[in-house]
């Protein structure tokens, strides 16, 4: 059973007589016309309690509904103020309405003050149960004009707030974009289930001699968009789909087979580079695909250059470390494409068998006039030369930017002025020469 709370219990007792008979949707409504009309603000708390839905399947819908009460009338008791007010718009979620604030720093201290309340333990029996919540904060006069926008930006905020480490998060405009996100995914979905992705390459030059060395493979959208799709966003796609191995064999196929007919076309023996996120390293198929690829298109292992993002994310678990060592094995080439990693991740670069490092100057757009930042760039540079790793400069505006980064001791570049991604028509027709 769940223990009982005698202050919450009081507080809901202590409610103002008939308020619980108003719906909070017609309750808010009647807020937001008050601070409408004398100019104030108030502001609205969503609750993702994190929880609701597991007790319902692990002792009952009857036991959920009693932790949803018991959850209310504790911040009711411990945060809320006497004409504050809450109600619970879905079967996870509670909103607490600060009816008057004086703006966001309040409404901010009230979400610390109420995680800090739900922090406590629940008993189940004898079992301890502990909330996992989430807080996001809308605030009126703002964008929102009416209850129902406004709840709807309190929500957006508390799926931001479930990636943050203090699990808050303030609405803000861009979080709309989840909606285009959501529309985006079921796409990407639909793509990589029906094969509707194409490649497109890139070519990579080498610094010290101007000659073309290699490509990247990337991914565009085949129903005749240009727009590229971001490897991250189709891997994160084939996960929600369960068809991750399907997109790393297709990926990895496709690449190889146009390497090639690059080979037999054209007459360049380049090596070829794919971006994943470092997730893919989990896979445990990972390095028998790349096997199995590798043998159908004849390409020696070392023309495949694997490029990991955000690895710092995952650099400690030993299945991306293992994974790491089995491509090595292979003879696979490894770039790390993680260039806002902390420093921490360069010593653990120092003990893996990677041999390329990738930079991108959007990170320092403004290195080439900065010349801190260029010193910056040298170091990551000749740290890079004495870990025995060559590096790949990406985003170089000019040949002018090029020579800088041939001086600053760079090895290859990759640059839309020295050539943009095409097709694998259009690249065999720009350099077969």
């Amino acid at each position: 059973m769940i223990a009982p709370d005698p202050a919450a219990q009081a507080a809901a007792d202590a409610a103002p007589p008939g308020a619980a008979d108003v719906p909070f949707l017609d309750r808010l409504r009647a807020c937001i016309g008050q601070r409408r009309a004398d100019g104030r603000s108030l502001a609205l708390l969503l609750v993702d309690c994190g929880v609701i839905g597991q007790i319902d399947a692990q002792w009952g819908y009857h036991v959920g509904d009693a932790v949803r009460t018991r959850i209310v009338s504790s911040l009711r008791a411990e945060v809320l103020r006497p004409d504050d007010f809450a109600g619970e718009p879905g079967r996870d979620d509670v909103a607490c309405v600060l009816t008057e604030v004086e703006g966001p720093q309040l409404a901010l201290l009230a979400a610390q003050k109420l995680l800090r309340t739900l922090n406590a333990p629940m008993f189940m029996g004898e079992e301890e149960i502990y909330v996992s919540p989430a807080v996001g904060i809308a605030l009126f006069p703002g964008s929102a004009d009416d209850a129902e926008a406004l709840l709807r930006q309190a929500k957006r905020a508390c799926v931001t707030a479930r990636g943050q480490r203090d699990r808050i998060a303030l609405y803000a405009q861009e979080q709309d974009a989840g909606g285009t996100r959501l529309v985006e995914e079921s796409r990407l979905r639909t793509a990589i289930a029906e094969d509707a992705l194409e490649l497109t390459f890139q070519p990579q030059f080498d610094l010290r001699f101007g000659q073309i060395m290699g490509i990247e493979a990337k991914l565009r959208w085949r129903d005749g968009k240009r727009d590229m799709v971001r490897m991250r966003d189709a891997v994160a796609a084939a996960e929600a789909a369960g068809m991750v191995t399907k997109l790393i064999s297709s990926l990895l196929n496709r690449a190889l087979r146009n390497c090639s007919e690059f080979r037999q076309r054209a007459g360049l023996d380049l090596r070829i580079a794919i971006n994943f996120p470092a997730r893919v390293l989990l896979e445990p198929e990972l390095a028998e695909l790349v096997e199995r690829a590798l043998r159908t298109w004849s390409l020696r292992p070392g023309r495949l250059v694997l490029e990991i993002e955000d690895f710092a994310e995952l650099q400690s678990q030993p299945q991306v470390r293992a994974a790491i060592q089995r491509l090595h094995e292979i003879g696979v080439k490894l770039s790390i494409d993680d260039t806002r990693a902390p420093l921490a991740s360069l010593f653990w670069l120092a003990t893996l068998p990677f041999h390329e490092l990738k930079i991108d100057l959007s990170l320092a757009p403004d290195w080439s006039l900065e010349a801190r930042a260029e010193s910056v760039l040298r170091a990551l540079v000749e740290l890079a030369h004495q870990l025995k790793l060559d590096v790949i400069v990406v985003g170089a505006a000019d040949a002018a930017a090029a020579a800088r980064l041939q001086g600053l001791g760079c090895d290859f570049m990759q640059a839309d002025f020295r050539g943009p991604a095409v097709d694998a028509e259009d690249f065999v027709a720009r350099y077969a020469d």
